[in-house]
């Protein structure tokens, strides 16, 4: 009994020694990059969490790293900065007796630590040695306004000395001073937002009413970095997360498009190579090129099983060489972590392809494919390469992975070109034969009248009813108005053949999700497409025009029947089912730099079925102009009413249903 006993201990400790390395190395956490849809797929980590260093500090709220790798801290609850070295050792401190509560530090090439104080409201200027350089509070310059408070909270220094320093609630953007602490202006300022409901208070509310709800103000700016090429950053916590991280250039102008961002960030780095970092106050670490591009992100946050490398509330970041370090104010510690090999692979093709060298890119963005094949990134840098190769069908496949429609559109560009210089002469030799060959033909045929027996079939095929009323579409083109009439007097359309016509439209709405060209079509892959949607939605909008305008109609002296409201809107729409296959041919065919012709198209299409509508409305029920006017609008109105009517009932009957089931498990429970 007890060997065996000792056979199971044994086992148990080689089962325990090969399973808790691997244990130990997963992560606590899971990476994300964006894929296709921009959605975020789950990819191999990006960073592991390597050592979490408790430091001799107290609720630290800043960090700034230097090129150097010289780590200094706002050790905010001791009322001084502290500098550190790559081994964590402190090595120095600045402002012990003269900082309060220093809560943003920057550092300059020549070792000047700037400090922002939140304690003392003031900026604090150390040299490298330590010493007290200057020290300046609220600007007096009238331009910087007499009851405007300055609050000073985060701060960042040009190569020309300039301040940019975060004030907090200063609405009016980043402040900037002169090496001096003059006023210069403010610099980065925010937008203000404004949500459907402030629109409709301030359509509805008076004067007075609208003084007494809370003012919509630009979001005051955060935090700031400024890099190497002089480019001011600034992240915004409690605003749209698209517009949480901005770029701005000398001249005040934002060239960040929207962002995958966060409505709680709290710092940013840039390093020199122009890879962003930040840190949201839920934990979560994200990665950006100098584009605003995600790479990565991954979420760090503290669930109360405290293992290494997580976050309870992170205050700072920074990234050297291939390390990030983060700042977290209630463990008073510094966690590190490091790129594996794939972000490894990812940067060095980032690094290349920031700097302009696609084709030396090219080789690591398909070794990062090799790792995760939905890597949207690695299709943009293989597409770029190729384009600027010349493999431009290469390109235009990678663009199309990349969700790119403007690279797409040029790469087509290019394909097409080479195409017509290739076949646009036989091709216009062919159209000449052609055209010569059916002139020939037509002076032959009224000599010899060779389609007359073809003729005579389609004078006897239009006698159905089915072939008669197609054949009425295209007279309806030309004399909508006397053809409505038709319609109305029952001599032409019928309803099965006007449900024909709706089968007709929605189906070919359905192929333009599908068919219409990539660089103008909404959808990258048919796989987004979710085409039970797409189909209810027309046959919705068909039926409630439908019935709110017979029921309209009713009530305003409207001659049309059920009948022939439905068999006149089939009609109507029938331009967009002829010409809209045109537009969605011609679509795959033009690049972007045609647009218009597609746009023009469409609005010509849409112009003309409302068009068709409005005689319909018209001649159906016998109106006037003003009426058939009135009576559009109240249906537009009566579609909205029943809608909201329908959702309504929709929520009651969801209530009910609950209701009936919470009352059928209470009987089951005492039963």
């Amino acid at each position: 009994m007890k060997r065996y006993q000792l056979l199971l201990v044994i086992i148990l400790s080689l089962w325990l020694a090969w399973w808790a390395p691997s244990a130990l190395a997963d992560t606590p956490y899971v990476t994300w990059t964006p894929g296709p849809g921009g959605e975020l797929f789950m990819t191999q980590d990006a960073y592991i969490p390597v050592d979490e260093v408790r430091l001799p500090v107290t609720g630290p709220e800043d960090l700034y790293m230097t090129t150097n790798g010289m780590i200094y801290l706002a050790d905010t609850g001791n009322g001084r900065i502290v500098q550190l070295t790559t081994d964590y050792d402190i090595v120095a401190e600045y402002g012990k007796g003269v900082l309060a509560r220093p809560t943003g530090v920057f550092v300059d090439d020549e070792g000047t630590v700037f400090v922002a104080d939140a304690g003392l409201n003031q900026v604090v200027i150390f040299a490298a040695d330590g010493t007290l350089r200057q020290q300046f509070g609220r600007p007096q310059e009238p331009l910087f306004g007499k009851r405007r408070e300055f609050l000073p909270r985060k701060i960042a220094v040009d190569r020309r000395k300039n301040l940019y320093i975060i004030s907090e609630g200063s609405v009016q953007g980043v402040i900037q001073l002169n090496p001096d602490g003059r006023f210069i202006g403010n610099v980065a300022a925010n937008t203000a937002q404004m949500s459907l409901r402030m629109i409709l208070q301030r359509m509805f509310l008076s004067e007075e009413q609208l003084a007494q709800l809370v003012r919509n103000e630009a979001a005051s700016p955060s935090n700031v970095i400024i890099d190497q090429q002089s480019m001011l950053y600034t992240i915004t916590a409690s605003t749209f997360p698209d517009q949480s991280i901005r770029k701005f250039t000398v001249a005040g102008r934002n060239i960040l498009p929207p962002v995958y961002g966060s409505t709680s960030f709290r710092d940013i780095y840039v390093d020199p190579a122009g890879l962003l970092v930040t840190v949201d106050g839920d934990g979560r670490i994200f990665e950006y090129d100098n584009n605003g591009t995600l790479l990565f992100m991954f979420n760090a946050r503290d669930n109360g099983d405290q293992r290494r490398g997580t976050l309870i509330n992170p205050t700072g970041i920074a990234r050297y060489n291939d390390t990030i370090y983060v700042l977290d104010k209630d463990k008073n510690a510094l966690l590190v972590y490091r790129e594996t090999a794939f972000a490894s692979i990812v940067h060095q093709a980032m690094r290349l392809y920031l700097a302009g060298f696609y084709l030396e890119a090219q080789p690591y963005f398909n070794q990062v494919l090799n790792y995760n094949g939905s890597f949207i990134m690695a299709y943009q840098g293989i597409a770029d390469a190729a384009f600027r190769a010349g493999d431009y069908q290469t390109a235009l496949t990678a663009y199309r992975y990349a969700e790119d429609r403007i690279g797409y559109s040029e790469a087509f560009w290019e394909l097409r070109n080479i195409f017509l210089q290739r076949y646009l002469g036989p091709a216009i030799i062919v159209l000449v034969i052609g055209a010569t060959a059916q002139r020939i033909f037509r002076h032959l045929e009224r000599r010899h009248h060779w389609l007359d027996p073809v003729r005579a079939s389609l004078h006897t095929i239009r006698r159905y009813r089915l072939v008669d009323d197609a054949a009425f579409l295209f007279r309806f083109i030309s004399k909508p108005a006397d053809s409505f009439s038709y319609i109305k007097t029952g001599e032409r359309g019928s309803l099965g053949f006007a449900l024909g016509i709706y089968l007709w439209v929605i189906v070919v709405y359905v192929l333009s999700l599908y068919l219409m060209g990539f660089p103008f079509n909404a959808y990258a892959y048919p796989s987004q497409i979710r085409v039970e949607n797409e189909i209810i939605v027309p046959i919705v909008l068909l039926g409630l025009w439908n019935v709110a305008n017979y029921l309209v109609s009713t009530i305003s002296d409207g001659e049309g029947r059920v009948r022939d409201v439905v068999i006149g809107t089939a009609y109507s729409l029938f331009p967009y089912a002829l010409f809209m296959p045109l537009v969605i041919a011609l679509s795959n065919v033009l690049t972007l730099n045609e647009a218009f012709l597609v746009s023009f198209s469409q609005q010509l299409i849409w112009g003309w079925t409302g068009l068709m509508l409005f005689i319909m409305v018209r001649e159906i029920h016998n109106y006037t102009l003003s009426e058939t006017t009135t009576n559009i609008l109240r249906t537009l109105f009566t579609m909205v009413m029943l809608s909201l009517t329908a959702y309504i009932l929709y929520l009651l009957f969801g209530q009910l249903i609950d209701f009936v089931v919470t009352i059928w498990q209470e009987i089951g429970l005492r039963g």
